[in-house]
């Protein structure tokens, strides 16, 4: 999330100050750029790798914080919540085995982290939106307790003026509201970078936007986000949604989000994209700035232009512009941030191969192509492709293609020529392209494992136990030298440590409730229970209150000839209730002592879930 060292633009006299130092940064920018400033080689990769951190019980963790404190590693970087934190890798020129020498330092810093974490009793992952977490885990005290963190997310409400809600429709639909930017705590990435010379910027960047859906959908390893099966990369609604500062009077205005994938192709020069970017985007965020950029210019040093990274820090492009600074030589970098962590190191380090050897190997018949193709079409490709991974259809210059034959008949070899051409090995080519290969011949993704193995272990244990067990899963895989594509379709059941009566009953309740009025007739509770093999009916008011439970032995009682009766005249009233937070133990004994088969899970008087005697013979402790 940038530099911590940062202050709220709190009045007209800061914000003006700032300003200056970003308009002479901008103008600053237009003349190195016309006086070519900028390193043409080594051309250079590099990589952020953002992860999660959770308890041994893999659930979110509230105290990374330690693992900072106690890290003396400057790869180590804090994350907006305390269940994430970042592992910056070190740049290195593109050529040879650069890419293994990057997977061997990913490889020593998740070792390092690793046992780091164990001391805490806690433990890192690889994964694009932790399965495990759930809406009390977006709580303010969760939040990583910088300045930072606090200012970027009260200054994004008090734009918006209202609490952050999102809604995302995929196979299950989520609708949350949360009074802070902890939404988008939930999203970690394996942001990529890309060295470009100045004078090849522009083709380069459309070049990468053109890509961007296909890329993207042999990527996804992000469907799950508080235990509803969204998109399969959710993190691209996710993000845009939790840091949308607009209001529904803005939409009448065409007004950009600030997390964004573009309006149109880029003209001129990279210039073009910061002043846009000034031009849209309010500044949040400044500090104090000793260094002036004039000056710099003319005494022939490369300016820091601190103003300019600043507030570009602040504007969330899914491919971004740069500017940057390396033994004293200015440089340009395009950053991709639509990449996923995940589902292995091997994994990351394929996608970022791909991705440097596609932007490295456009076709010369391309050359120009943004001059006669539609924005349009790349830009719909890459929401199709964050909706439907590698199941989506691509509008690929004049022709509809499934994203399969798109990476094996197209891309790859494009990937191939452009590794090549830096003279990248051969072994390395292949190590790391066939594993790009594998997955799109399986179509195994990191998306579609996750989604499988949900929807299959959901059926008997229900939800959360389904999250939890999926985290563990993965987190087993990863400590594997192997890849997603060769995990196993199905994971074994019989694998699952038992849940412990100790725990609570969270992990195993049931939150896909059917429910019913109080003046519905007990014809339609029992067409209800038959159709749907339910013994127990929650009964809830207008105001979402709930009233009582109706069961399968209340309803066996009414005669036939009297099913028109309502529900309030059978159903259960003075009931024993739960919070969510309660011990198995506990709801065991409470079900035992009075003889019930339920406990209905309650909030402010609002059922939020249930859990059965079925619920705890199906996890072994009934």
């Amino acid at each position: 999330m940038g530099d911590l060292a940062v202050k709220s633009i709190s009045n007209r006299e800061v914000r003006n100050t700032f300003l200056k130092h970003l308009l002479k940064d901008v103008e600053i920018l237009d003349q190195m750029l016309r006086e070519d400033w900028f390193e043409k080689a080594p051309i250079r990769i590099g990589a952020e790798q953002e992860l999660a951190v959770t308890n041994l019980d893999f659930s979110p963790s509230c105290s990374s914080i330690k693992i900072l404190e106690a890290s003396d590693d400057p790869h180590l970087t804090s994350e907006i919540a305390q269940f994430n934190l970042e592992l910056n890798l070190d740049p290195l020129e593109l050529r040879e085995n650069c890419f293994s020498q990057m997977e061997n330092q990913l490889d020593t810093l998740l070792g390092e982290l690793h046992d780091l974490a164990q001391s805490y009793d806690q433990q890192v992952l690889l994964t694009g939106i932790l399965a495990s977490i759930n809406r009390s885990h977006l709580d303010q005290k969760y939040m990583m307790p910088y300045e930072r963190y606090k200012l970027l997310s009260d200054l994004f409400r008090k734009w918006r003026g209202t609490d952050f809600e999102i809604h995302i429709q995929g196979r299950d639909e989520l609708i949350a509201k949360l009074d802070s930017v902890l939404f988008e705590a939930c999203n970690t990435s394996f942001q990529l970078h890309l060295q470009v010379p100045a004078d090849e910027f522009v083709q380069k960047y459309n070049w990468a936007q053109q890509i961007a859906g296909p890329v993207l959908s042999i990527m996804c390893n992000s469907p799950l986000l508080l235990g509803r099966a969204l998109w399969q990369e959710t993190r691209i609604a996710l993000f845009r949604q939790s840091l949308d500062t607009r209001t529904a009077f803005n939409h009448l205005r065409d007004k950009q989000a600030r997390v964004f994938f573009g309006a149109h192709w880029l003209q001129n020069s990279v210039s073009m994209l910061f002043k846009e970017h000034i031009a849209r985007f309010p500044q949040l965020l400044t500090k104090h700035i000793t260094e002036d950029s004039v000056v710099d210019f003319n005494d022939g040093k490369a300016p820091a232009l601190r103003a300019l990274r600043i507030h570009n820090g602040t504007v969330y492009n899914w491919n971004r512009p740069c500017y940057g600074r390396s033994q004293g030589v200015a440089h340009l970098r395009i950053e991709n941030r639509y990449v996923p962590s995940g589902p292995t190191k091997k994994d990351e380090i394929a996608n970022l191969a791909f991705w440097v050897g596609l932007m490295e190997g456009m076709p010369e018949k391309y050359e120009y192509f943004y001059e006669w193709t539609s924005f349009d079409d790349a830009k719909d490709n890459f929401y199709r492709a964050a909706r439907t991974g590698l199941h989506t259809c691509f509008k690929w210059f004049g022709q509809t293609i499934t994203a399969q034959r798109l990476i094996l008949e197209t891309l790859l070899p494009i990937a191939e020529k452009g590794l090549q051409k830096f003279k990248v090995d051969d072994e390395e080519i292949k190590k790391y392209l066939s594993i790009i290969e594998q997955r799109a011949l399986t179509q195994q993704t990191g998306a579609q494992w996750q989604l499988h193995n949900f929807s299959q272990i959901r059926k008997s244990y229900g939800a959360d136990v389904s999250l939890k067990f999926l985290t563990r899963a993965m987190h087993e895989f990863q400590k594997e030298d192997s890849c997603v594509h060769e995990w196993p379709k199905d994971i074994s059941l019989k694998s699952y440590i038992g849940m412990s009566a100790e725990k609570s009953i969270s992990q195993i309740m049931t939150t896909d409730l059917f429910t019913v009025r109080a003046e519905e007739s007990i014809d339609l509770v029992s067409a209800l229970m038959d159709w749907h093999a339910i013994r127990h009916l929650p009964v809830e008011g207008i105001d979402g209150l709930l009233k009582g439970i109706v069961t399968a032995k209340d309803v066996a009682k009414v005669e036939d000839g009297e099913k028109t009766q309502v529900v309030k005249e059978v159903m259960t009233k003075n009931l024993i209730t739960v919070g969510r937070n309660c011990k198995v133990s506990e709801a065991i004994r409470l079900m035992k002592t009075n003889k019930i088969g339920c406990l209905p899970v309650v909030k402010d008087q609002r059922i939020i879930g249930m859990i059965t005697d079925t619920d705890l013979r199906n996890v072994g402790l009934w």
